[in-house]
């Protein structure tokens, strides 16, 4: 059985943020992070209560939307 065997870069791209650091990266309260998060459009990952997105989806997302 092989290994996946990923870059530094891959593993960058593949980090998780949460709800405390979308609001801080949108400037916003956590509330309100949490409402932009459950979004249809927006790229959540759903890990039992805690709302995640790919940091680099987010960025992607959050280039192309206007909020």
């Amino acid at each position: 059985m092989s290994e996946l065997a990923l870059t530094p870069k891959e593993i960058n791209l593949m980090k998780f943020i949460g709800t405390k650091e979308v609001a801080a990266l949108m400037g916003c309260s956590i509330p309100v992070a949490r409402q932009i998060m459950r979004r249809k459009d927006f790229p959540l990952v759903k890990c039992g209560k805690n709302l995640k997105v790919m940091a680099s989806k987010f960025m992607e997302w959050a280039s192309t939307r206007r909020i």
